[in-house]
């Protein structure tokens, strides 16, 4: 066994290339990714042609591939929703795969293809430039369109009626087709997994609601799911940026022949565990479910029965964004009780279980009224697993594949301990830094200070720089990490010259501890 795994990742950004790496590391294998320059930026798709050449050099020094069908077909999963390329043309790219198992029947194919979303917003940054003009009717058309089908309301019907002379034609024909294009893909990657092509093939739900074309498309590729009798090697739920370490972790596993580890969840609230978090179209406790089972494990309801507690943050009433200031005041209320939560998890920890964190009270950030009891009172350190980030199955992904390999190093002691402590508190850390510190502190302080769209790329960063720095400064003093490590931060980027997202490096120090990681 080579110990190591290739990964086509869906863009080049640190969340969704770099993660996957730093999560492998901590059980002690190597996970090989292209150059980033190789994956395109924003809009601009991967380089299509390099991306096939990679995989053909790269799969036998592997003993799996990890791939993200919307880069290998579409160059991403932005250019995946404006591409105009035909079907027959992403079918082709997609071919490499099927040489690559001729050559090695063995290999393990794990992958991954997103239902393209609908962005309820006049933002065009990652859509077709119609968007900003036509961007919320799309998606009301989409949603009471599924609706009408689905529950004869004739509220919706009329909407959709009124919708129709608000869109022009060629608008609403050209999102249609690319719609048709990108699911006659995905219905043709069932025969796939059905000719053994792919061990796993997963189609996550990328920003999502109740109803719509999106929910449509998912509808009947779980009814083929279940004719076709691929429940354990097809899986649908809401989700994009994690999926690839979601498969890493599942891969690893695999590799290793031992057995996933069963996971036990508590939450902070009953109400919120039963609400829905924003982008997907399902209860926060299902939601959950759906993401261990995507990595091949389960949830049982004690916790002497489970290897992993699952500490689960949930809003009082309804889940709130930070990033768009939305809903705030439905987050904190009475309807949790966070002492008790966080009592919970001290008892757990002191009991020498494994407690991972996933932060779900707000989307695009972590909750400023957990976090910094979880610092002062010493417990964040001793977590197995913490995530806060962008949507509750971004977090709940990370979370559960960290833990696991947390909890696989404690199976097989693949790395020495020092090591594996660096890279696990590493990454520990710098999912603190970027969820709570940046997303939820950081970002709103840059946008009230200056509209972002009027600034140069040098100039954006340094006020973010500066900003992230200072608060920075603050919190390490009081982040007291096991064995008497101490965070540096480093380099800072805007992967996507943006305020939305953070690229940093971390080195840790003491007990000559140096160890270099880049994240989201």
């Amino acid at each position: 066994m080579k110990r190591k795994i290739a990964l086509l990742p869906v863009d080049a950004r640190p969340v969704t290339r770099e993660l996957p790496v730093q999560l492998a590391a901590i059980g002690g294998w190597e996970v090989l990714v292209p150059e980033r320059h190789e994956l395109g930026f924003l809009k601009k798709p991967g380089n299509l042609d390099q991306l096939q050449n990679w995989l053909k050099e790269t799969a036998h020094e592997v003993d799996g591939i990890v791939v993200s069908l919307d880069m290998l077909g579409y160059g991403g999963l932005v250019p995946s929703r404006i591409s105009e390329a035909p079907v027959d043309e992403v079918r082709s790219r997609l071919q490499v795969l099927k040489e690559l198992k001729a050559v090695n029947p063995e290999l393990e194919i794990m992958g991954f293809s997103a239902t393209m979303r609908l962005s309820n917003s006049y933002v065009n940054e990652e859509e077709k430039e119609y968007w900003n003009r036509y961007g919320k009717e799309i998606w009301q058309f989409s949603y009471h369109s599924h609706r009408h089908l689905k529950t004869k309301d004739p509220a919706s019907k009329k909407l959709v009626e009124e919708l129709r002379t608000k869109i022009p034609d060629t608008i609403l024909k050209d999102y249609k087709k690319t719609r048709e294009r990108n699911f006659s893909i995905n219905r043709s990657l069932l025969k796939e997994v059905e000719g053994g092509l792919f061990d796993i093939l997963v189609f996550p739900q990328d920003d999502t609601a109740e109803y719509g074309f999106n929910i449509q498309e998912q509808e009947w590729l779980s009814d083929e799911v279940n004719k076709r009798n691929l429940h354990e090697k097809v899986f649908i739920y809401p989700g994009a940026d994690e999926v690839a370490s979601t498969l890493v972790a599942r891969m690893v596993y695999d590799f290793e022949n031992v057995k996933k580890p069963i996971f036990h969840p508590f939450f902070s609230g009953q109400k919120g565990e039963l609400s829905y978090a924003m982008y997907e179209d399902r209860p926060i406790s299902e939601s959950v479910k759906g993401q261990v089972y995507a990595f091949g494990s389960f949830t049982v309801e004690s916790s002497p029965e489970a290897d992993v507690l699952l500490a689960v943050n949930v809003p009082g009433k309804k889940q709130g964004d930070l990033a768009l200031q939305m809903d705030l005041a439905e987050v904190d209320t009475t309807d949790r009780n966070l002492g008790e939560w966080l009592l919970k998890i001290k008892h757990y920890l002191e009991k020498g279980k494994d407690v991972a964190v996933a932060d779900l009270a707000y989307a695009n950030g972590a909750d400023p009224a957990v976090i910094p009891r979880l610092i002062d009172s010493g417990i964040f350190s001793y977590l197995s697993g913490f995530a806060g980030w962008n949507t509750a199955g971004n977090s709940l992904g990370t979370v559960i594949a960290h833990s696991a390999m947390v909890h696989l190093h404690k199976l097989n002691g693949s790395l020495l301990e020092t090591d594996f402590q660096k890279r696990h508190l590493e990454l520990l850390t710098l999912r603190l830094l970027d969820d709570y510190l940046y997303q939820s502190v950081v970002r709103q302080k840059v946008r009230e200070q200056v509209d972002e769209s009027k600034l140069g790329e040098d100039e954006l960063l340094e006020v973010v720089r500066q900003e992230f720095m200072e608060a920075a400064g603050e919190m390490l003093k009081k982040l007291q990490l096991c064995n008497g490590y101490a965070p540096r931060i480093g380099n800072i980027t805007l992967p996507w010259n943006r305020t939305f997202e953070i690229g940093l490096t971390i080195e840790l120090e003491g007990n000559q501890a140096k160890f270099k990681e880049v994240v989201h």
